[in-house]
């Protein structure tokens, strides 16, 4: 019974889960993707955003505004300043951004089903568990 909590917390984790793609990808095909991405920056630090657009021949990032103090990069790159808006506009220099991964939602979506299963089999040999305990105290 101790290894349900930590089984719980483990299949917890796989329905938060979102996978990117491992193999970088062109601007080009970010924009036509229309989707989640995750840039890598040169300084290796990963941004996630909703969508990537351009807006005057520049490569700007849309995503929700971080307050954490880590961001620093992040957030000093942010173009429209009003702080009650859920989402903010990063510029996307070169000098920035060295990866692009696109979101697998078929990867991301097997996993959420793994963890499902998951549960789906814990549940039914603890419900065998408990037949098998009625079954041997005659009941």
């Amino acid at each position: 019974m101790r290894k349900l909590p930590l089984l719980l917390l483990f299949i917890t984790l796989f329905q938060s889960c979102k996978i990117y793609d491992s193999k970088s990808s062109t601007k080009e095909d970010a924009l036509l993707f229309a989707g989640k991405v995750k840039v890598k920056s040169v300084s290796n630090t990963s941004y996630k955003f909703e969508r990537l657009i351009i807006e005057n021949d520049s490569l700007y990032g849309i995503g929700k505004r971080l307050n954490a103090k880590s961001k620093i990069e992040y957030n000093s790159k942010i173009v429209n300043k009003n702080p009650t808006d859920k989402y903010v506009k990063i510029q996307l220099t070169d000098s920035l951004v060295n990866e692009i991964h696109l979101f697998n939602k078929g990867k991301s979506n097997t996993l959420k089903i793994i963890g499902i299963g998951a549960i789906g089999l814990y549940v039914l040999a603890l419900f065998a568990a408990l037949a098998a305990l009625l079954l041997l105290a005659g009941l």
